[in-house]
């Protein structure tokens, strides 16, 4: 029975240290460097080297194999695909051009071993970006995933080889946002750009934000991010600026490419802060009302001196009247 109610935990506790199957670091296994970028022509070989650390306490018997992969999402979520590759995929695969020396090995608790990675370019090699995935897969350690299936953990090292040439690059915005009207800030602009090149690109630039005047309000550096051909990635800034006031545009700006080219985008937006503004209006009006208020009283009542002298006048007049009688 103990056993019985031991196992749903443990299937747990595989579950939340399973990671997805292309991470940099699974199960006590780091892959150096995560990434690896390499240029080659066809006809050519390019030997490079690689890591794996056993960053656990116990011995782990590796196997290492390599796949293609391809983005599909906009967050760059690398997604293996298959040996039966339709023929948009087969443009981008690079798997039957890799193999690693050794390919099967052991790593005791806290070691690194090195792995050599041959690069074999074909001679009729398209121009291009074309990309692959070596896995290591640590052999008699499974986890089952919530069909019940045996599912091996594995990291690997995403692999991405350019082929020079005749390279078509392009790239567009998709989309650039901004809330039209604020009170205050911060403000939040988000920016979608679609690589329609023939290999991956890493766009830098910033989002520039000035005011009605012209004047340079902030400049927000994008995220380094890398976009694979045909596919989008999201941008994210923000303007932390609470207070602000009128008309502002926004000019989303990335360079991409080897030719200097860049994608950009307009948008226009205003923050008024019209509570305050009704707060400010409502506080002039009290005030020119009690000005004008206090100005009619003076206006309509004497002063209190002219008063007493005017009587001081009379009182004299009514004596020397009352003496001439006498």
């Amino acid at each position: 029975m103990k056993k019985i109610l031991l196992l749903p935990f443990l299937a747990l506790s595989y579950s939340l240290l399973a990671v997805p199957s292309l991470a940099q670091s699974a199960v006590g296994l780091s892959a150096i460097p995560p990434r690896l970028e390499v240029t080659g022509k066809p006809g050519e070989v390019v030997v490079q080297e690689i890591k794996i650390r056993n960053e656990s306490r116990i011995v782990r018997y590796i196997n290492t194999g390599i796949k293609d992969f391809i983005v599909m999402d906009d967050k760059g979520t690398p997604t293996q695909i298959g040996e039966n590759l339709d023929q948009s995929q087969n443009r981008w695969a690079a798997s039957n051009w890799i193999s690693t020396s050794p390919s099967k090995f052991t790593l005791q608790p806290g070691e690194t071993k090195s792995l050599m990675v041959s690069i074999i370019i074909p001679d009729d090699a398209l121009s291009g970006g074309h990309y692959a995935v070596i896995l290591h897969a640590p052999s008699r350690e499974a986890v089952l995933d919530q069909t019940g299936a045996s599912m091996e953990t594995q990291v690997g090292t995403l692999v991405y080889i350019t082929v020079p040439g005749d390279i078509h690059q392009d790239a567009q915005v998709k989309d650039f946002t901004v809330p039209s009207f604020s009170e205050y800030g911060p403000i939040d602009f988000k920016a979608t750009v679609t690589n329609l090149s023939d290999v991956h690109i890493a766009p830098m630039g910033s989002v520039v934000v000035t005011n009605w005047l012209n004047g340079k309000t902030a400049s927000l550096s994008l995220q380094s991010l890398n976009i694979f051909p045909f596919a989008s990635r999201e941008y994210n800034n923000t303007l932390n600026k609470k207070f602000l006031f009128g008309r502002y545009k926004a000019q989303f700006l990335a360079a991409y490419g080897t030719a200097g080219n860049v994608a950009s985008a307009t948008a226009f937006f205003w923050v008024i802060p019209w509570r305050l503004i009704l707060l400010v209006i409502a506080s002039i009006i009290i005030i020119i009302v009690l000005i004008v208020l206090l100005r009619q009283q003076s206006k309509y009542q004497p002063p209190q001196a002219d008063k007493i002298n005017e009587l001081e006048h009379e009182l004299d007049d009514l004596k020397k009247k009352y003496k001439d009688r006498q």
